[in-house]
């Protein structure tokens, strides 16, 4: 593939406005705009140019660079400060965070962009290296935009209030069969996508909202065996497996998905959602094995008996020669940091290694189905890091400290939706006026005044326009609201609500 046919499969740079799809509601980036008309010698000879050529909106560097920009300065970002990756509300600043765990993933995301760069014998792709690490950049610190307080166990505990809430006679007569199905497909990915594109109203190119969709199906879609049959890209299974928690797009998102097959020319999952897959893959796993060290959670022993289970592990043997027990053992008796970085460097290079060799052996078929080529060979690092995954499942996730944290974190979510939940048996003029502020019950006005003024404007915008049930909008906005605090939010307004502060 040439730099045109890379660049027209990998970077879509219209822009999708509105709620209906039409072609009048489509419109470039600036990384098409037609400068022919622009005086560039006037320009030149202003700023002493001489005969140097303004290259500003040069290829598709413009508008993924646009796209960087709009996405750096929006409040959900900022709010993944105080969102936790293992510990919840933790107060040390040494433990990781969504945000610094999704700028750890976009560093990831460089490195095998430079790997494939040095592997791939396609002609065109070093000419769209700038662009792809940038929207691989931005990419990557959209991945974690829908994750709920407290993580992923957060998350199970808002399916669990909308499983119970769809079933609630009250509510099931007010929406459809499809709308909770939907519902109940809450998982971070379609949150973010939601969260970034509706709520946000971010418009960012049809291109990089493809690069961060998993599964680009809704759960209607799945349902009706769409997407069988393609394997999952990360190593944490098959993703495209229908299931509740995979769908990677609500219905409320169905236009954009829509315009991303329309424009994009793509029904399967973008390439850069597999490069981001692997690159959270490879960043969460190393950094939980440091932090559960850090926090006291495992001790140097168990890091020295891991290393030596993956030294004797036969499909590790290339990998067994760099990671040297008795090296790493030294080590911990100089700088126990310094032992914990040299695990991680030997691991994430065959790893970075191992998923440039699988993209670039079969470069052609990875751009079209966003698939690697696993088939032959032997991919240690992978496979090292599939082991850490299941040591860290029992050692981590698994350990008192971490479930009394997550214990805590479920009352206040559970507490939150017992709070909130009131506004859904209210009539719809009465809940309307409460959101405005205008009249309705006093004990919901009130309830009702702390949602955020987006949340509401989403709701207040779509309500009256019958694409979706009045009750759906409704059900969205609290889990919209909820589930975009912070873990320290989601506690203070938790007291807040039960008179403890």
């Amino acid at each position: 593939m040439n730099k045109n046919e890379l660049s027209s499969r990998l970077f879509c740079a219209k822009r999708l406005r509105g709620d209906v799809l039409s072609k009048g509601q489509l419109s470039f980036s600036l990384s098409n705009f037609n400068l022919s008309s622009f005086n560039e010698s006037k320009v030149n000879s202003e700023n002493n140019l001489g005969d140097k050529e303004l290259n500003l909106f040069d290829s598709d560097d413009f508008g993924v660079e646009q796209d960087r920009l709009k996405f750096s300065l929006c409040a959900p970002l900022r709010r993944l400060q105080q969102k936790t990756q293992v510990f919840p509300l933790d107060v040390k600043a040494a433990s990781r965070n969504r945000l610094t765990h999704s700028l750890e993933v976009a560093q990831y995301t460089r490195l095998i962009s430079f790997a494939i760069a040095k592997k791939c014998k396609q002609s065109g792709f070093v000419s769209i290296l700038r662009p792809m690490t940038s929207c691989l950049y931005t990419a990557a610190l959209m991945h974690d935009l829908g994750n709920p307080p407290f993580g992923h166990f957060g998350e199970s505990l808002i399916r669990e209030w909308l499983k119970k809430t769809v079933e609630n006679r009250h509510i099931s007569s007010e929406i459809a069969m499809a709308e909770k199905d939907d519902l109940l497909t809450l998982n971070g990915n379609a949150q973010g996508l939601r969260l970034s594109f509706s709520i946000q109203d971010l418009n960012l190119t049809l291109g990089q909202y493809a690069s961060v969709i998993k599964v680009p199906y809704t759960i209607k879609e799945l349902l009706l065996g769409k997407g069988k049959g393609e394997a999952g890209n990360g190593i944490q299974g098959d993703f495209y497996s229908w299931s509740y928690a995979n769908a990677g797009v609500f219905l409320s998102e169905k236009v954009l998905l829509d315009a991303i097959r329309e424009e994009c020319h793509r029904d399967t999952r973008h390439p850069f959602a597999t490069i981001i897959e692997y690159s959270d893959d490879l960043a969460y796993v190393l950094a939980d094995l440091e932090d559960a060290f850090d926090r006291g959670l495992i001790d140097r022993y168990v890091i020295l008996k891991l290393c030596r289970q993956l030294d004797n592990y036969p499909e590790l043997s290339e990998l067994s020669k760099y990671l040297d027990t008795n090296e790493i053992e030294k080590r911990f008796l100089v700088n126990k940091t310094e032992a914990l970085f040299y695990l991680r460097d030997v691991i994430s290079e065959f790893y970075i290694n191992d998923i440039a060799t699988a993209i670039s052996q079969n470069f052609e078929q990875f751009i079209e189905t966003g698939e690697p080529d696993f088939s032959g060979g032997n991919y240690p690092g992978v496979t090292a890091l599939k082991m850490l995954k299941t040591f860290e499942y029992h050692a981590v996730y698994n350990h008192f400290e971490v479930q009394t944290l997550d214990l805590s974190g479920a009352s206040y979510i559970r507490g939150l939706f017992e709070s909130y939940e009131h506004l859904l048996f209210e009539s719809e003029d009465d809940f309307s006026k409460e959101l405005l502020g205008t009249g309705g019950n006093p004990f919901c006005k009130r309830i009702a005044s702390r949602i955020s003024r987006r949340h509401k404007e989403y709701y207040l915008k779509n309500k009256n326009k019958a694409v979706f049930s009045e009750m759906y909008l409704r059900i969205r906005l609290l889990v919209d609201y909820i589930s975009g605090m912070t873990d320290t939010f989601a506690e203070s307004e938790y007291k807040v609500l039960n008179g403890i502060h």
